[in-house]
């Protein structure tokens, strides 16, 4: 039972997150160039990142200060960065480096 209870705590939360996500992007989806907007105002410590309205991905500063970037979809992050600008920077070529198949406004 408590199997199912995990599950569908996480189920819930990926939820939640995929609604924080959508909102914040909702936000900065008429924004020309590399926008940032925060997952969960008004904390700045994740940051949902696009690119003329495209979504790349998310940075995030970590404990010891630094920032890193995860591409929308992977697991993986790069960094660390100075600051959420860096990191954010750091998705954009990333996602320029992508075949533009594996990009879409859909994902």
């Amino acid at each position: 039972m408590s199997r199912i209870i995990e599950l569908a705590e996480r189920i819930v939360y990926r939820a939640k997150l995929k609604f924080l996500e959508e909102a914040a992007l909702a936000g900065i989806a008429d924004a020309e160039g590399l926008a940032l907007a925060p997952l969960c105002p008004p904390s700045r410590v994740i940051q949902v990142v696009s690119y003329h309205g495209l979504h790349l991905g998310r940075v995030r500063q970590e404990r010891e200060g630094g920032w890193i970037a995860v591409v929308k979809g992977a697991a993986h992050s790069t960094g660390p960065y100075e600051d959420a600008r860096a990191a954010a920077e750091s998705l954009y070529v990333q996602c320029i480096l992508t075949p533009p198949r594996e990009i879409s406004r859909e994902d």
